[in-house]
């Protein structure tokens, strides 16, 4: 489950809450089904994988999500920057302008980047190949309204997709990156892992979106935690300790 906020217009008051779901459809009879559950669950945003606009087909897949009043609130994965996916810098780049077209034909809120580790490089090296493959991303989209989301781990479960630089992530996209890259907040429910970190409130204000992953031993904790967390921002309160 994702959460991300909506502003229907700059400075009118608090945002509203968008829940979004992850799309599980392969192809098309599936997605009809799956469509009128998501109605059914009063759900109207699913985050998306490339390998299912693949499979589905890119025309197809807008048409029925739109014909059922369904946005997209990401598109994932593309990057790599550092190699450490298994794809040069230069196959990287390619890949990511591919990737942000889908997410522009899509109409996506966002595309997620998973920037790769730093592998062997220094980390002065492996920093600028990230900050060169998110600009040349913000590039290639232009004045379209997609933005880009830099998880905070790993979203693929192992330790090669994610961002590593000294300190803390969300400070080194504010300080690195342009406002259109945003964090991908991750939270799996377990120890230390379960918690917001203190500046969430404002991430999700930026633009940022949250992850509440599903496969976690601790789901029920983590829908709780969902819920007080919608119930802070709904009321415009002063986010103070979630968890």
């Amino acid at each position: 489950m994702d959460v991300h906020l909506n502003r229907v217009q700059p400075g009118a008051g608090m945002p509203t809450v968008v829940l979004s779901r992850e799309l599980r459809s392969s192809n098309s009879e599936q997605l009809l089904e799956e469509i009128e559950q998501l109605h059914h669950a009063g759900i109207f945003s699913v985050s998306i994988r490339r390998q299912q606009v693949s499979r589905i087909g890119q025309e197809k897949l807008s048409y029925l999500l739109e014909d059922a009043g369904i946005s997209v609130s990401s598109l994932g994965y593309c990057g790599g920057f550092t190699g450490t996916l298994g794809m040069s810098f230069d196959a990287a780049m390619l890949d990511t302008s591919r990737a942000v077209d889908e997410a522009l034909q899509l109409k996506a809120r966002s595309l997620i980047i998973l920037p790769g580790a730093r592998g062997n490089h220094t980390w002065k090296h492996s920093q600028k190949s990230v900050r060169i493959g998110l600009q040349s991303a913000i590039s290639h989209a232009g004045a379209a309204s997609l933005q880009f989301l830099v998880p905070t781990e790993s979203l693929l479960d192992n330790n090669r997709d994610g961002l590593t630089v000294p300190g803390e992530i969300l400070q080194w996209l504010d300080q690195n990156t342009s406002s259109r890259v945003q964090s991908l907040i991750v939270i799996r429910g377990r120890g230390s892992r379960r918690q917001l970190p203190a500046n969430w409130q404002r991430s999700l204000l930026n633009g940022a979106s949250l992850r509440i992953c599903s496969r976690s031993d601790t789901y029920v904790w983590n829908r709780r935690l969902l819920g007080r967390m919608v119930s802070v921002i709904s009321a415009g309160q002063h986010p103070g300790k979630v968890s």
